[in-house]
């Protein structure tokens, strides 16, 4: 029976980590994991308010809102790259507030309320 080594797999072959920072990862991990559940649900009812908004005025969500949603979603992005080892800095609150990862698109002139198809 052959065991598995770094020679098998030579992309293990980097600096090892300290148990005790593996330790902390893990707990953080989790913290991450819980905080994950409770943007989610925050994301939902933002989209829910601004679905309803769009169907009651016949216009898309203003600039706040939307810039808001924007904010949630680049932290979400920066909690996956953490949890998934893509990043080595906790997310918010062990950092500053992410950025936008990219600006919201306009909104279209029909979310706007302008010109409807027949």
């Amino acid at each position: 029976m052959r065991t598995e080594s770094s020679r098998d797999f030579p992309e293990l072959e980097g600096e090892r980590i300290p148990r005790g920072d593996t330790g902390i990862r893990i707990l953080l991990t989790l913290l991450f994991v819980l905080v994950w559940t409770v943007v989610e649900s925050v994301l939902l009812i933002v989209v829910v308010f601004e679905l309803g908004f769009a169907l009651v005025t016949e216009r898309a969500p203003g600039d706040r809102v939307r810039d808001f949603a924007n904010r949630v979603v680049a932290y979400v992005y920066r909690i996956a790259r953490y949890l998934t080892y893509n990043d080595e800095q906790a997310p918010f609150p062990f950092a500053e507030w992410p950025a936008e990862v990219e600006p919201p698109s306009p909104a279209s002139p029909r979310a706007e309320g302008g010109a409807k198809p027949d």
